[in-house]
């Protein structure tokens, strides 16, 4: 798959960072820089995004989709790898984790654009999965009119604030309208998912899960569920940021993510120590 990646280290720790809806693995661009010398970094382009096709295993249900291709290029990669993720990647990364743990060292989520769980809950969860079900279909419904911009004009503006759209360029405008497939794909993708909170439970990675204080309701909400189901979890809040804090705050975002990344490695350092000392 189309991905983004910095300079090889063969023996350096591996990060592959996946991105969220609308955007592409040039998203952290910023991180892989961050990390020269120090991690390798790969973002690939998430189906729909960048320079990968929409086209999508049709066995593959739900996330599973999305998930796939990451799932073989991690494995082409030879060793478990540090996930990073954000919005609808931070669900893929979650997804990979639940199927794939072994190819997994680690968890950083920005606020998981993970929905379906809240439809069973609370009148409150209920009441947010149905503000974001009806977002999806507008997006849907837009563009089966032939008016795509209408659609992603309340999703931009859904995620970043009211205006958001409005000041944007015409030639960003026709970027996101030009993506409101793969949109409804991610929407789809994730309405399609079973799995449970207490499913998460049985995931025993290192994770540090993120959150602004900005952010819409249904981001908070989510973060809170999903962090409360994790056995080994640490939380960073970020209360002057926004849900797209990774993409327009990375020199906040990234050393938060780096230092949890170092903390995992330095603790694996430590217990091969103890090992091979007791050996």
């Amino acid at each position: 798959m189309p991905e983004f990646k910095n300079d090889q280290i063969s023996s350096a720790p591996v990060v592959v960072a996946l991105h969220s809806s609308a955007s592409s693995g040039a998203q952290w661009r910023t991180l892989a820089v961050d990390c020269a010398g120090q991690m390798e970094v790969i973002a690939p382009d998430l189906p729909g995004y960048g320079q990968a096709s929409l086209t999508r295993d049709i066995s593959q249900k739900g996330v599973a989709a999305a998930a796939a291709p990451v799932i073989e290029l991690i494995e082409r990669n030879g060793k478990p790898v540090h996930l990073v993720g954000h919005s609808n990647g931070a669900g893929v990364a979650l997804k990979i984790a639940m199927v794939r743990p072994d190819l997994v060292k680690s968890l950083a989520l920005y606020e998981p654009a993970t929905f379906h769980f809240l439809n069973h809950g609370c009148s409150i969860d209920r009441a947010l999965f149905r503000q974001i079900s009806r977002l999806a279909g507008l997006v849907s419904v837009s563009l089966a009119f032939g008016n795509p911009d209408r659609g992603m004009r309340a999703f931009i503006n859904f995620w970043n604030g009211d205006g958001a759209w409005e000041s944007l360029p015409d030639k960003s405008r026709n970027k996101f309208a030009s993506q409101a497939r793969s949109i409804i794909a991610d929407f789809n993708g994730g309405f399609a998912e079973s799995w449970s909170l207490k499913d998460l439970g049985a995931i025993n990675l290192p994770t540090l899960m993120m959150s602004g204080g900005r952010s819409p309701d249904i981001a908070e909400r989510v973060t809170s569920h999903i962090t409360s189901a994790f056995r080994d979890v640490r939380t960073e809040a970020f209360p002057a940021l926004g849900h797209m804090a990774p993409v327009f705050n990375p020199d906040v975002i990234n050393p938060v993510i780096l230092r949890h990344i170092a903390r995992v490695e330095g603790a694996d350092a430590a217990s091969s120590a103890r090992m091979r000392s007791a050996a």
